[in-house]
């Protein structure tokens, strides 16, 4: 009897000192990153981005370029055809949303946002009394940024994500309560950016494989749209400094151009063209090539210092877009693949679309909207990648053509060619 008694004692202290066998929900999970259960149906996150969880992988780019530069493969020296329009771009944002299909109200966006990221929420369970929250996220290669979340709020949207990194994340209440914290990684061929309230048409140069194998460093030259004041509010502000930019290169003409940067705190550049193509690179006129040499050596000057230069016009397309050929020629990025960069502004809203200004035009009695016809012999594309082809010769590369043109007509020194290469290429990340 009383070793039965003694058994009954003892064994509830051995059921309580027992590990915990139970498996984790992800096995490879870190024991020391959380995720709070949350309740996605709560009225709380009715206006939140699509969640993002600890642990998973996640698309950067918008899901309708990223098809276009996945599926689309052009070759050297041909721009007879394009295949843009198999994709949803600004052209038919009047009658169109994101999946040519009307929303649940039978509507249509009328501003499509194809050259916007895509976003995500991170999201914790609501505490009236954490007060306001600290969200800290960084990457994988030293990029951080600290986002103010208003007390009550239970989730913080995020974008402008870079393509296949390793983010961290941690959200702090104001009473030092952890609400959230986890890891994620991500994917996508292009780096694009938008700025609230809405600069758009906004792209990183940096992912693009070189002939030679080589990486364009991300962060550090940036195509965008007009940086004007009304085009950014505060929240879009601070992420410009966030993001990193050290310069602002305008290089609009003399009825638009800005005055000073946008931004405060970054420097400014501003040459001055009236038209993109070979007047912009003054082939015939040196004044021309002395302000786009200019141009190359405030960007080099931001690349040195390790900040990023966002360069624009008023559209991002055409005057923004020769000085982005030049970039990624230089850099040895293939013909064919600086032609899809310079495609993505098509993406953008009519007023930015590479599609929104041609005279010749159709309607469309299905798709009941205006239809702008493109192809890729229009635009200042057309004059300038056969010029740097003629410039490389029978047997030279166009990486060729674009140093030619910058020693002989802008009069770009050898040595910061050089430089510039050596600041801009980076080891590719080795395939999945």
């Amino acid at each position: 009897m009383k070793r039965i008694l003694s058994l009954l004692l003892i064994l509830p202290l051995l059921v309580y000192c027992q590990p915990n066998n139970k498996p984790a929900d992800n096995p490879n999970e870190d024991p020391g990153q959380t995720q709070p259960q949350t309740d996605p149906t709560d009225p709380v996150y009715a206006k939140a981005a699509p969640e993002l969880k600890n642990g998973d992988k996640v698309l950067a780019t918008n899901r309708n370029v990223e098809k276009f530069l996945t599926e689309v493969t052009y070759t050297d020296k041909d721009w007879s055809t394009t295949k843009i329009y198999d994709y949803y771009g600004g052209f038919n944002g009047v009658k169109y949303n994101e999946n040519g299909e009307p929303d649940e109200n039978g509507k249509y966006t009328s501003k499509p946002v194809s050259d916007k990221p895509e976003s995500y929420s991170i999201r914790w369970v609501p505490d009236t009394d954490a007060g306001a929250i600290t969200l800290h996220l960084e990457d994988n290669t030293g990029w951080s940024q600290d986002i103010a979340v208003t007390a009550g709020k239970a989730y913080q949207d995020i974008t402008n994500l870079l393509p296949n990194a390793h983010y961290k994340y941690v959200a702090t209440a104001e009473n030092g309560k952890e609400m959230a914290k986890g890891e994620f990684d991500t994917y996508g061929h292009l780096h694009q950016l938008y700025f609230k309230s809405d600069v758009r048409n906004c792209r990183d140069l940096g992912g693009w494989i070189t002939e030679s194998g080589k990486m364009v460093r991300y962060r550090r030259l940036y195509r965008t749209g007009r940086w004007d004041a009304a085009n950014l509010s505060k929240a879009g502000r601070a992420d410009i400094i966030a993001e990193g930019f050290g310069g602002q290169l305008d290089l609009r003409g003399t009825s638009d151009v800005l005055s000073g940067t946008t931004v405060n705190g970054l420097e400014f550049c501003a040459p001055s063209f009236e038209q993109g193509g070979k007047a912009m690179l003054g082939v015939t006129n040196p004044t021309e090539a002395a302000k786009f040499k200019r141009c190359f050596e405030f960007s080099l000057e931001q690349v040195r210092k390790g900040k990023g230069v966002a360069f624009h016009c008023s559209l991002g397309r055409d005057r923004t877009g020769t000085l982005a050929v030049v970039f990624l020629g230089l850099l040895g990025v293939p013909e064919h693949d600086i032609s899809k960069e310079y495609e993505c502004s098509y993406f953008a809203p009519l007023g930015y679309s590479v599609s929104s200004s041609e005279t010749a035009s159709a309607y469309d009695n299905d798709k009941q909207c205006w239809i702008f016809q493109n192809n890729r012999t229009k635009w200042v594309y057309s004059e300038i990648a056969p010029y740097f082809w003629d410039l490389a010769g029978a047997n030279g590369t166009f990486a060729d053509g674009v140093e030619k043109y910058l020693l002989t007509v802008a009069q770009v020194p050898q040595a910061e060619i050089d430089e510039f290469r050596e600041l801009m290429l980076v080891d590719a990340p080795a395939a999945n």
